[in-house]
């Protein structure tokens, strides 16, 4: 092994300077993509089932509260002991389904703590700039409503979006850091780009969920 080595030293010590940052380019170009395949991917992968499932749930709260309110409508026209059974039948899974939705938002990081995390996971590495760091605005995913007399909670996503440069490996230390966090949260959007080999530039957005849309600032 050692004498094969000393053949790739002479015969590399033989290229041209250009052939030379070809080799170089090419062998970060393939790091790059192991460490995509090994580490990013399956977060990312991770996360897009997560959120299948969440926008399932959301998709199932909506069009329970929309039967709620037509059958409710119908009720008062017409009223029928059938459509009061299915009325109290599906009242009885949109309070399931919202029960489940407050559990998983009550196991996820709070969003004003979601920046901070950020920002605390970022102050481990000293090999990396922060360029910016803000928390966006809330979106609403299931709106407040009052069915049938009850009110009911409604949903909001907290985005943060955060762009660093640095190198690709302090990079991938940091993504692996945040991903090794017991708070929970989810992947938004990542976009990784070499600007001047070695440095590169990473912009991505976080998110977590909450019953409240107050805006956090940060």
């Amino acid at each position: 092994m050692a004498e094969r080595w000393q053949q790739w030293s002479e015969k590399f010590t033989q290229l041209s300077e250009r052939e030379k940052w070809l080799i170089v380019i090419c062998s970060a170009v393939g790091i790059f993509l192991l460490g995509l395949t090994l580490f990013i991917e399956p977060a990312m992968k991770q996360y897009d089932a997560s959120k299948s499932r969440f926008d399932a749930d959301v998709r199932s709260v909506s069009r329970l509260e929309n039967e709620n309110i037509a059958l409710e409508a119908q009720l008062k026209r017409d009223p029928d002991r059938e459509i009061d059974r299915k009325l109290e039948q599906l009242m009885d899974e949109s309070l399931a389904l919202s029960e489940e939705l407050s559990t998983m938002v009550n196991s996820l990081i709070a969003p004003s703590q979601m920046a901070h995390l950020l920002e605390d996971v970022l102050q481990n590495s000293t090999k990396l700039t922060l360029v910016s760091l803000n928390s966006q605005t809330p979106e609403t995913l299931v709106a407040k409503s009052n069915v049938n007399g009850e009110d009911t909670d409604g949903f909001y996503l907290h985005p943060v979006r955060i762009e660093l440069t640095g190198k690709y490996f302090d990079i991938l230390e940091y993504l692996q850091l945040l991903e090794s966090m017991p708070m929970q949260y989810f992947w938004r959007s990542y976009q990784y780009t070499v600007e001047e080999y070695p440095e590169a530039r990473l912009v991505m957005e976080v998110y977590t969920l909450s019953s409240r849309q107050e805006f956090i600032g940060g």
